[in-house]
């Protein structure tokens, strides 16, 4: 009873670290690859599946059914986009803002907002202070 009460005790915990940590790790994307911040917008219209890609919750394939249906008609809003199979409410909320029906595609990452650190080599190459 104390060896099954253990290994419960073990499996929580083991759950509690490792969920947590894979639901802070990656939104947006079901923890397989990292959000980027974007900027700009995309045309659904005119982008290719590359473009569509770098919005939030679109991937491979949800690309593939936008081209497949603008083959056939146009998009007239952006929030026709929720017709695609993949593409429902929660995802159209956070790409909204990045949709356009007409106009070019500016869709770009979001430069990061950390600074490259000094190269190792130029701070080997600097002379050194010397103090008297």
């Amino acid at each position: 009873m104390l060896r099954k009460l253990g290994l419960l005790l073990t499996m929580v915990s083991v759950l509690a670290v490792g969920g947590s940590a894979l639901a802070q790790a990656h939104p947006f994307t079901g923890g397989r690859h990292p959000a980027r911040a974007i900027s700009g917008v995309v045309n659904i219209n005119t982008a290719t599946s590359a473009q569509l890609e770098m919005l939030p919750g679109v991937g491979r394939q949800t690309a593939g059914l936008i081209l497949a249906y603008r083959e056939k008609q146009p998009f007239k809003t952006s929030e026709d986009i929720v017709k695609i199979k993949g593409v429902g409410p929660r995802t159209y909320s956070r790409i909204k803002t990045n949709l356009a029906v007409s106009g070019p595609t500016t869709l770009a990452f979001a430069a990061s907002a950390k600074s490259p650190a000094p190269s190792t080599a130029a701070a080997k190459a600097t002379p050194a202070k010397q103090v008297n």
